[in-house]
């Protein structure tokens, strides 16, 4: 198995889809948080490699969740309904899927941004 990714959605369905692709990709669900509070603490608790942001939490900007994944060094693609210019805190680098995503792209970009390369 390959990396464990954290997914911080609050949508159900669509954690359920991203878990499908973050298999899909040879990797290892490490959890799923819904709010910022539960992804906060997930971060400093748990061991994981990366993580799949959705960029809005119940009404709540993710930037404090991306901004620790930033500190830390953390891989993570952010997933939206938003498009980058209403998500200026996002730097040039960080990779935007626009929801509704196709599984094929989410999963190729959980491959090249998230997977450690096999040896």
């Amino acid at each position: 198995m390959g990396n464990r990714i954290i997914i911080i959605e609050d949508e159900v369905l669509i954690a359920l889809d991203i878990e499908q692709a973050v298999a899909d990709a040879g990797c290892e669900v490490a959890g799923c948080a819904r709010t910022i509070p539960e992804a906060l603490d997930f971060l400093q608790n748990q061991d994981y490699d990366g993580a799949v942001v959705d960029a809005n939490l119940n009404g709540d900007s993710a930037r404090p969740v991306m901004e620790y994944l930033d500190r830390n060094q953390t891989p993570y693609i952010v997933v939206s309904g938003y498009t980058r210019d209403q998500l200026e805190f996002l730097s040039d680098e960080t990779l935007l899927i626009g929801k509704p995503f196709s599984m094929g792209e989410l999963t190729s970009s959980i491959r090249g941004r998230l997977r450690a390369p096999v040896a």
